[in-house]
């Protein structure tokens, strides 16, 4: 072989050894840059994230907000939508670190970082952004710290199907009324003042102010309803502490709970059978932890007897009322009979079932009296008994308020008994039956004698008397 060919032959050869070190070389480097990210994507798992951006202050979603997302096999660039949510997809042989960075026109730009697994979908924590401060004059020491917003005045408690949670917002301010900057920023601690202590949060309990002098608080609610007032307060440089006005917030109850679901009324006796009146039906509604309902519950009623309104809405107090008129068609129970009217209250609870609750109303007609015995005979030195009845034609006791009197007129006889009776309000039939004694008062004179004896009766069924006669001796 001369010169020529050998010179040859080691260029070819160094050609050859470049070439493969470069290829090796380059898919060495290829390994190492990619980190979990195959550049072919048929050959990745879809890996996916999610999150949403709200305003720090309201909560509410910021739409149109720019999210720039790097570490990925390339560059993302998302959109928010109008609930401020964005997502985002790659194809990953291995999990990877991403960097999120929220561009908002006049808000502060946010850095949010995230471990995205192969093959995994990730939620990203809520990003919350702050505004810019459009305050350009710098601010003195804090002097006081007031209530600046809240997302609601009343939640509902735990489990109550309600919004359970009000953000809060305050603002520090100098001497002159202006918000107080970073430079004399300070830490805003929160706290109860009066609260139904059933398990409510106040969450951070502890907040540093922003470039805006604002402090944000939430409360969540717990499992008992009443008013919570909560306190802001800032300690001064120096050691003065300074705290805001409470702010009350409700707290209102769940859903319906047939444990806690009663009806009632003013007057479960009613002289309806031969009148029209209007009466009073109420429900009182709890939730299970036996708190009033959250108000404007729904509660539907019918009757077996007149007309009912057909529905109510609770209050803040879990009642809610409708009216009863004792028009047609008078009621006939099945058990009770005549008069007897079924009331039925009906909601739902949590678990979308009915729930329902009855009571029993009389509708009470006009006064009938009776009398056993019929005359009146009453012996010297003696006495005579008598049993009466005072009831409506369908054999009910009257209604509430009716006086029943009994008196006898003649010489010498005197009356004992139940003369002056004020009936209650009952269905009880026990309250139909009555009885007085008249007996001769004068022990030495043995002569005949007219005697009479008047039952009386009025109140709301009517009026009434009846009168029996006979002799004293």
């Amino acid at each position: 072989m001369n010169g020529k060919h050998f010179t040859a032959l080691l260029k070819f050869s160094a050609v050859i050894f470049f070439s493969v070190l470069i290829i090796n070389g380059c898919k060495e480097a290829e390994q190492v840059i990619d980190g979990g990210i195959d550049p072919d994507p048929a050959t990745g798992e879809e890996s996916s994230f999610n999150g949403q951006i709200i305003d720090f202050i309201t909560g509410s979603p910021i739409q149109d907000a720019s999210v720039v997302v790097t570490g990925g096999p390339s560059e993302l660039t998302l959109t928010t939508d109008t609930q401020g949510k964005y997502s985002g997809t790659f194809k990953l042989t291995a999990g990877v670190n991403l960097t999120l960075l929220t561009v908002k026109s006049g808000y502060l730009t946010d850095t949010t970082s995230i471990f995205l697994p192969k093959g995994k979908v990730v939620t990203v924590t809520i990003i919350e952004m702050e505004k810019q401060s459009t305050n350009t004059t710098p601010s003195g020491e804090p002097k006081s710290v007031w209530l600046k917003s809240l997302s609601s005045t009343v939640i509902g408690v735990k489990e109550s199907g309600s919004e359970e949670t009000s953000r809060i917002v305050f603002e520090v301010q100098d001497s002159a009324g202006v918000p107080i900057d970073l430079t004399h920023s300070v830490d805003v601690a929160f706290s109860f003042g009066s609260h139904p202590n059933g398990g409510e949060i106040l969450n951070p309990p502890l907040v540093k102010t922003n470039n805006s002098g604002l402090a944000v608080v939430n409360l969540t609610s717990g499992f008992k309803a009443g008013v919570v007032q909560v306190i802001a307060e800032i300690t001064r440089p120096g050691g003065a502490k300074i705290s805001s006005l409470p702010v009350p917030i409700s707290i209102h109850g769940g859903l319906p709970d047939s444990v806690h679901f009663t009806i009632a009324t003013d007057l479960y006796n009613i002289p309806g059978w031969n009148y029209i009146i209007t009466v009073p039906i109420f429900a009182y509604v709890g939730d299970k932890f036996s708190n009033p309902v959250r108000p404007f519950t729904s509660v539907y009623f019918e009757t077996t007897g007149g007309i009912i309104s057909g529905s109510a809405l609770t209050n803040d107090g879990g009642v809610g009322s409708v009216n009863l008129i004792t028009s047609a068609p008078n009621p006939v129970h099945p058990v009770f009979g005549p008069g007897f009217a079924t009331i039925t209250a009906r909601t739902a609870d949590e678990y979308l079932n009915t729930i329902s609750k009855q009571m029993i109303v009389l509708f009470s007609g006009v006064p009938i009296i009776e009398v056993e015995p019929q005359s009146i005979d009453v012996p010297h030195l003696g006495s005579q008994s008598f049993n009466y009845i005072v009831r409506d034609q369908n054999q009910n006791p009257l209604s509430k308020g009716t006086s029943i009197t009994v008196t006898v007129d003649g010489e010498n006889v005197k009356v004992l008994g139940d003369t002056q009776i004020s009936l209650p309000d009952t269905q009880s039939k026990f309250w139909t039956q009555f009885s007085f004694v008249i007996y001769d008062s004068n022990d030495s004179l043995n002569v005949v004698k007219s005697v009479s004896a008047k039952i009386s009766v009025d109140g709301p069924n009517g009026t009434s008397s009846r009168t029996i006669y006979g002799i004293g001796r």
